[in-house]
């Protein structure tokens, strides 16, 4: 029986062809968010629980708050549900979601019919908890095309504000020995559960690794001890001899804590369960409230162990009650939450920095940008008041924001700043990760410049900060930044190794998206690399990740990349289904990178007339065309014998006052289908000379296949030997060496040579005809 469609307004949702549209006109939404509207409108007749709904969409139990949150936000803003109405979807406060709407359901008859069972509920506050993507429009645009991994990073408050960073390799880290001096402090047991204190759990949690670091102590972040505590699951109140072995292989922390907390008529107790050289052993306190007790705990294990806390205060007031609630909460990405408590704080809490800084933070990942930078600068009027350590975060986020708007030489002159305020300041002592985000955003900012040794300056400092910090995911991070400025250099084998060190990393830790672009980034360089079998290999890694990525943009790069390699190797129907994905992501149609892959795919197929076809759709006038679709539409359009568009490609300029190598064989191209052979050879050779400039292999097959084609053409065949014997390595990898290399034997008339290339050809080939000549 076929699926029904519900109509809504101007929507209609088809769950059998998985497609939101709107008056008729197709409307992008991620995969999850699709599959979350389906299963709410399919049960709009009650409120459906969190569990249930991560269970019926994601098929497992450990996906975080902040990722359903994310996911419903994407699906209500292409509902245009955002803001406090919740008109289609409402939030029901602890439990989950309901679907409010009215619906008409159209059966596979096509009769529609009223819905009768929807209920008109008062709205509650919509969860805004996720960061704002950015826009894919206009400069974002092109910082994508210049720098395809960018993505977004949001810190904790206890850190620093929320920053961009480019995904780069684990260090030295991943393989550090165990270390007694590091410590981890998994989530807090809390009894009884009771969802008024389940932000103890976190929010204790950071609270103890704090109150730790403030003795000088160095405590694995909350983030990383969240991500190793999922690994062992719901341990309870103890941890056996496995589960241990497992926290201190991962974490190579020589001190595990794992604490619980207990509500009864007398106040809190909380136990520090500790698991370090000397084996197991517990301290009891007893407290007031959670953080009380906490404090007490803390301070008397630090006590036993000859340690001064720097800050004196032993018991935490309201206000820090508030502010690790705060964190708890922005850990998982609650942002409904984290705005109730910010809005019920008393009068003397509301406007205290601490308070505040988190309120910035919270506009900032809600995508209010204006209203955090607000924020932000209103704390900076407030010098005198303000300490360094606030200062320093409210100049981050600025230079978040203005990352996120485009503007890089401002987010420098930020990140500068709060580098000055915190090499003046003891905070960054105590807690080397802030000085390390702040050299990480400055780092972004001048790559995004081209300020290329001035960027590994700073990301080395980063990495070095984080490492001290204990911190291997971030520290990964900034190593994946380093691996992308490394490619951009064509130092591709320590960029590869980069890229190995911090996927081991991001594995141990099961950082998804990370992970994911990583393995992106890795699969993109073998392709630069002329490595299209490995590449094949690191991009199919990401299958298993798919269904748990939320982030649209990233799931369109990592689309781009795998059709990239399933061309290379001559998997044609995988390509073409990886670009149906890329449209089914939102991709448009005139997508230069999509109408370029398309070429280059019916040219492969042997489909000559689809391919003249899309050679004659050339982009409008006043834009910018990319050399790589030139270079596909001119060979588009002379597979059809079409002289005149592939002449009108070559009109088309970037504005570039160099020549490029991509714009040079286009041209060689053209003269050589114009029977100018004296201008196609030097053409291909001055491309050819480009290409042993830049160092790319990918570079010097496109230009040195084509120059032996023509010097082939021409009967020179003992120069175009000579060139094919400098790409000789990459006979074995790449198709386009190896069909040429065939071409080259049957012209000198070598028959054993020519079946040898031919086997060759047939282990390359895929699905391609080697009856065509491939395309560059």
């Amino acid at each position: 029986m076929r699926l029904p469609k519900y109509r809504f307004g101007p929507f209609e949702l088809d769950a059998a062809s998985r497609e939101l549209s709107r008056d008729g006109e197709r409307v992008a939404l991620a995969p999850k968010s699709f599959e979350c509207l389906a299963y709410l409108i399919t049960h709009r007749d009650r409120a459906v629980g969190r569990d249930e709904l991560i269970a019926a969409v994601w098929g497992r139990v450990e996906v975080s708050d902040a990722v359903v949150a994310q996911t419903l936000l994407r699906a209500r803003k292409a509902l245009d549900d955002t803001g406090n109405r919740q008109s289609t979807i409402r939030t029901v406060s602890r439990f989950g979601y309901q679907w409010v709407a009215p619906v008409q359901e159209v059966p596979a008859s096509g009769d529609a019919v009223a819905d009768a069972g929807v209920r008109d509920m008062a709205a509650e506050p919509v969860s805004d908890a996720v960061l704002a993507a950015p826009p894919r429009d206009g400069a974002a645009k092109s910082r994508r095309a210049r720098w395809p991994w960018l993505i977004g990073l949001a810190l904790l408050a206890g850190a620093a504000v929320a920053l961009f960073h480019f995904l780069s390799p684990p260090d030295r880290v991943a393989q550090k020995k165990i270390s007694r001096d590091v410590v981890l402090v998994l989530p807090v047991a809390v009894a009884p559960a009771g969802s008024d204190d389940a932000w103890v759990r976190l929010g204790a949690m950071d609270y103890i690794a704090s109150r730790l670091r403030g003795s000088g102590m160095t405590v694995l972040p909350s983030d990383q001890a969240m991500h190793l505590s999922k690994q062992i699951g719901d341990h309870g109140p103890t941890l056996d001899a496995a589960e241990l072995q497992k926290l201190t292989t991962a974490s190579s922390a020589g001190v595990i804590v794992w604490p619980e907390a207990t509500r009864d008529g007398n106040g809190w107790r909380v136990r520090l369960n500790l698991h370090d050289a000397s084996g197991p052993h517990a301290i009891d306190a007893r407290g007031a409230t959670p953080l009380a007790a906490a404090a007490s705990a803390t301070d008397s294990w630090l006590s036993r162990l000859g340690r001064v806390r720097k800050d004196s205060d032993a018991a935490p007031s309201p206000l820090t009650e508030r502010v690790q609630r705060v964190d708890a909460e922005l850990i998982t990405g609650q942002l409904d939450a984290v705005r109730r408590l910010i809005d019920a704080a008393p009068a003397n809490e509301r406007d205290d920095p601490l308070l505040r800084v988190r309120e910035g933070q919270l506009e900032y990942r809600a995508g209010r940008m204006d209203a955090a930078a607000g924020i932000f600068q209103k704390l900076l009027d407030r010098r005198p008041e303000v300490s360094d350590g606030i200062r320093a975060r409210a100049l981050m986020g600025k230079g978040a924001i203005a990352i996120r708007g485009a503007d890089p030489v401002a987010a420098e002159a930020d990140y500068a700043q709060a580098l000055a305020v915190l090499e003046r300041s003891a905070e960054q002592r105590d807690d080397p990760a802030l000085l390390g985000n702040a050299y990480n955003g400055r780092g972004v900012a001048r790559i995004q410049q081209g300020k290329m040794q001035a960027a590994v300056s700073d990301l080395g400092m980063a990495r070095i900060a984080m490492q001290r910090s204990g911190s291997m995911v971030e520290a990964a991070g900034v190593g994946v930044n380093l691996a992308i400025i490394e490619v951009q250099r064509g130092h591709y084998a320590q960029a590869l190794q980069e890229f190995d060190r911090a996927i081991a990393v991001f594995e141990r830790f099961e950082v998804r998206d990370y992970l994911a672009a990583a393995l992106m980034g890795k699969a993109n360089t073998q392709l630069k690399l002329a490595q299209p079998a490995d590449a094949v290999a690191s991009i199919q890694r990401t299958d298993a990740l798919s269904k748990s990525l939320e982030d649209n943009d990233l799931a369109i790069r990592i689309a781009t990349v795998r059709v990239e390699a399933m061309l290379a190797v001559g998997r044609l129907g995988e390509a073409e289904r990886s670009i149906a994905s890329l449209r089914a992501l939102g991709e448009p149609e005139t997508s230069q990178v999509l109408q370029s892959q398309m070429l280059r795919l019916r040219m492969a197929q042997g489909d000559l007339a689809q391919a003249g076809a899309l050679a004659r759709l050339l982009p409008n006038a006043e834009e910018a065309v990319q050399d790589s679709l030139v270079l596909a539409g001119v060979q588009g359009a002379l597979k059809n014998q079409d002289l005149s568009t592939a002449k009108a490609w070559l009109d088309r300029s970037t504005g570039e006052k160099d020549e490029s190598m991509l714009r040079t064989l286009s041209r060689a191209l053209v003269a050589r289908a114009q029977r100018r052979p004296d201008d196609a050879l030097q053409l291909a050779r001055e491309a050819n000379a480009m290409s042993e400039r830049s160092g790319v292999p990918d570079d010097r097959i496109q230009a040195g296949v084509l120059l032996a084609r023509v010097l082939l053409e021409q009967g020179q065949t003992d120069r175009a030997s000579a060139v094919l014997g400098d790409l000789d390595a990459f006979s074995s990898s790449d198709y386009r060496v190896a069909w040429t290399t065939l071409a080259l034997y049957r012209a000198l008339g070598d028959e054993g040579m020519a079946r040898n290339a031919l086997t060759q050809v047939g282990v390359l080939r895929g699905e391609r005809d080697p009856a065509l000549e491939p395309a560059l």
